[in-house]
């Protein structure tokens, strides 16, 4: 048997050996996957990750066996919340999505007994690819005014009556 289709990040080779460390296992199928993973290609620190590599706080295109075609954020499981745009990895698919590149497919079991399988269609979004952005990059853009201390001392105003200039019996009872 080949080796999985995944390439991980540090970060996430760190929270998936906390989620078998720390995590009771979910099943007995989730923790094969969880292995499967693990057992996955790492990258080093010092290599920057591809921009189509699903790691987690990334947003992704995916399709599945069952026909669902979807859109999701892949996080950590203290940060889901039902309903949202997020999908956790601690799920089948978040799990199975993490380390895959654009194109790339996994087959996994499932408790019912059936095979299920996923493709990474697209990343939207790549976290590492916004935090790159250096300070030094962006160009200077100067103020379109300057502040002169004391410049408004000689100047008088007038307070504005809420009815206008004039003098009246009050706000209008509109």
């Amino acid at each position: 048997m080949g080796r999985d289709p995944a390439m991980l990040t540090a970060r996430d080779v760190y929270v998936l050996e906390k989620l078998r460390s720390d995590w009771p296992p979910l099943t007995e199928e989730w923790t094969a996957l969880l292995d499967r993973k693990l057992s996955a290609g790492r990258l080093t620190a010092e290599r920057r990750p591809p921009a189509d590599l699903a790691m987690i706080d990334a947003r992704v295109s995916f399709r599945c066996a069952s026909g669902l075609t979807d859109t999701r954020t892949l996080c950590l499981p203290g940060t889901y919340a039902p309903g949202s745009a997020f999908l956790p990895v601690t799920t089948f698919y978040g799990l199975a999505l993490l380390g895959l590149s654009e194109g790339q497919a996994m087959a996994f079991a499932r408790p019912e007994g059936r095979r299920d399988w996923i493709v990474l269609e697209k990343v939207l979004f790549q976290p590492v690819a916004v935090s790159d952005l250096s300070y030094a990059s962006i160009p200077m853009v100067r103020p379109a005014f300057r502040l002169i201390a004391g410049g408004l001392e000689e100047r008088a105003f007038a307070p504005a009556n809420e009815n206008g200039p004039t003098t009246g019996p009050g706000p209008s009872a509109a």
